[in-house]
Order: structure tokens, then sequence, then C-alpha cells
């Protein structure tokens, strides 16, 4: 049973190797089974419902649709520690000179 989805399960696909299913939801998430996992692996997730999903012959990538209109391929398994490393470095970084300058409030003449 596909527990680890929180809506309707609307695809699966078998991996070339047949060790392993990706599954498509209404929750917008696409998940990586194994024979004897009981929560699958979130690879991906959209904007909107997924609409398509197909494994590459390389089994080693999923390949899904959107409602969204994007097209996109999810490597088969997800690393924490290096999306974790990626994200810090997207969204806690020091603001460069330009970038504090312009969130500068102007003196108030007044004051």
């Amino acid at each position: 049973m596909l527990t680890g989805h929180e809506k309707r399960v609307r695809a699966v696909a078998w991996a070339p190797d047949s060790r392993r299913l990706a599954s498509r939801s209404d929750d917008r998430t696409v998940r990586v089974w194994g024979v004897d996992d009981d929560q699958g692996e979130v690879i991906g997730v959209h904007r909107d419902g997924v609409t398509g999903l197909a494994w590459l012959p390389d089994g080693r990538q999923v390949v899904t649709g959107s409602a969204d209109g994007t097209a996109r391929v999810w490597p088969d398994s997800v690393n924490l520690d290096e999306l974790t490393v990626i994200a810090r470095s997207r969204v806690f970084r020091a603001l460069t000179d330009d970038e504090r300058r312009a969130h500068l409030l102007p003196a108030d003449a007044d004051s």
C-alpha cells in the first residue's frame, strides 16, 4: 500500500530494473518506492498537479509533467545533506553592498 502520499495516487510506473516504483499523486509529489518501502521517498514536488510520470531508460531518473506547465527530470533518490547546503547558500547569505544600499531608507530631512 502506498501510504506516504497525502492524497489520491493517480499513476505508478515500474523502474526498468523492476525493483522500484515511482508514483504521482494529487498532493503534487513524486515518490520512489523500494520493494520493502512503506513510505517512499519524495523526489520531487510540482506547483500544480502531476499529470505524467515515466522512468528514463537509465533507471536513475524519473520524468514528470505537470498542470503547472513544466516537465522535469528528477534523480531517483535525494541527497538531503547536499540539498541543505544548496538551500542555505541561496537563502542565508550576506547581502552585497549594492543590495544593502537598495534596502536603505532615505534619511528624513525633518529628523
